[in-house]
């Protein structure tokens, strides 16, 4: 399997979980390996989508994937 980069953006630090494991937090960039992931944040649940699945494959260290969640009021 191959390296592959994403970076999940919010407006606020938040833990990230891809595949109901924390693997780091919003706003860095994050190393994988190649394949399908769901990507969501951590609680509180005060963003949209719930969850984003991903298929992570031909990125670099200097063009990751780049997904958003946005901050909603609860």
């Amino acid at each position: 399997m191959t390296r592959e980069y994403l970076v999940v953006r919010f407006p606020r630090q938040r833990g990230v979980k891809i595949n109901n494991r924390f693997m780091g937090q919003t706003n860095t960039k994050l190393e994988l390996e190649g394949g399908r992931y769901e990507v969501t944040l951590a609680p509180p649940a005060d963003f949209t989508p719930e969850s984003m699945p991903i298929d992570l494959k031909d990125t670099a260290s200097l063009q990751p994937m780049v997904i958003s969640f946005q901050e909603v009021d609860t």
